[in-house]
């Protein structure tokens, strides 16, 4: 239970506290936010302190009382009318409810609630900002994907923007804390909603599937509806799988300027699977991880003949659709990564940068030096941010 080689997949190489690699990557990603006001590093680690290597029950039981406590001192101070003090602590609240679901299933009896008050303190933090964070529902079929908006300011004047999309285990409000005011102040407005897949979009029976680009497409629609919105200066930043998503969108939607993947993921078998090599997936904390991602595809893991139908026909997609031929991508694309970040990862980042056709392409890989070898940089977010608006601002100009 306590392996130190066990993990769900590589995505550092970096320990900060547990043994576990999953856990402390978790613990990484928490403790990132602390730059964008969405954790405080003192009260993390003293949270850790009583947590037990690889323990989940414990990890539930320390966060949990943390984000209650934290979400309290936010009412308080929102009460005495102290806007400031309560959006700071309001998004920390939103970042330690937002902790046990990392490895918290989703039949768990308290994933719902966790799920509930973190959205409840990201909203109440967003109406507190100095231009609020509009809580948005984009159209899609007969569904809505919700999200939110971030505008540079009340002006409604069109401008640069750039759509935020997650991983497979994210939430909109993460993506949040991957660009938080960072864009505004660089001038871009921001638009994130959880697609197919994300946050509890399988609950309505929007699942991940091979074609995420008919979903990534509503963003698009989404955006161009908003006169805060030039539409000639449109961009995507997909994280995680999310990288994925930017890929199939830049190959298929010809209204979109610029595209940035953080890492790059044209072809998902091999970016993934190839990482499950010698993994232990019966270690309890990656097994929690497959069991929602499973939930996520909208699949079952039994003997059961159609639920082996089901995910054949699922794997069967991906492998005829779920690719993406980079070198038919024509618009400018920036490729991120981490140097801690798989080999197979790596090595797919400099096959990418070589194929595609664009001049205005750039690849940059994070090294430990810089403080950034982490998967998607989250131990250190200002640095990939920094790079990536420099470059829209060439490319968008």
């Amino acid at each position: 239970m306590t392996n130190e080689n066990t993990a769900f997949a590589q995505r550092s190489l970096e320990k900060i506290h547990f043994d576990h690699k999953d856990m402390d990557y978790y613990l990484s990603w928490i403790l990132g936010r602390e730059i964008y006001d969405g954790a405080d590093k003192a009260e993390c680690m003293e949270t850790v302190q009583k947590i037990p290597n690889a323990n989940v029950e414990a990890w539930y039981t320390e966060w949990s009382a943390l984000a209650r406590r934290i979400e309290s001192q936010a009412e308080e101070a929102s009460k005495r009318g102290d806007k400031e003090s309560a959006r700071k602590m309001f998004l920390r609240a939103c970042t330690y409810h937002r902790a046990p679901l990392f490895i918290m299933g989703q039949k768990h009896a308290d994933f719902y609630k966790h799920w509930q008050n973190m959205q409840d303190c990201f909203r109440k933090a967003a109406q507190l900002f100095e231009t609020p964070i509009e809580t948005i529902e984009v159209p899609f079929g007969d569904k809505k994907l919700t999200g939110y908006f971030w505008s540079v300011d009340k002006s409604r004047t069109a401008r640069p923007t750039l759509i935020v999309v997650g991983g497979v285990e994210t939430w909109a409000e993460d993506c949040y804390f991957m660009v938080a005011s960072f864009a505004t102040a660089r001038g871009y407005n921001v638009i994130t909603a959880d697609l197919a897949g994300q946050g509890m979009n399988p609950d309505q029976g929007l699942h991940f599937g091979a074609r995420m680009e008919v979903t990534a497409k509503a963003l698009v629609d989404y955006a161009l509806s908003r006169p805060e919105v030039d539409a000639n200066k449109i961009a995507m930043f997909g994280f995680s799988w999310g990288g994925h998503i930017a890929f199939k969108a830049a190959r298929f939607d010809s209204r979109l300027k610029a595209m940035i993947a953080n890492p790059p993921m044209p072809d998902v078998f091999r970016s993934v699977l190839a990482q499950q090599k010698g993994h232990n997936r019966h270690d309890p904390i990656s097994r929690i991880a497959f069991d929602q991602i499973v939930w996520r595809f909208g699949l079952k893991i039994s003997f059961n003949p159609k639920d082996i139908a089901a995910r054949f026909a699922k794997a069967w997609d991906y492998l005829t659709n779920g690719k993406v031929d980079v070198k038919q991508i024509q618009i400018p694309a920036l490729l991120l990564a981490g140097d801690g970040e798989a080999d197979v990862t790596l090595k797919i980042v400099r096959e990418c940068f070589e194929q595609l056709p664009n001049p205005q392409k750039k690849m940059v890989i994070f090294t430990k030096e810089q403080g950034g070898e982490a998967h998607c940089q989250v131990n250190n977010l200002a640095l990939p941010n920094q790079t990536m608006f420099d470059w829209l601002d060439e490319v968008l100009k």
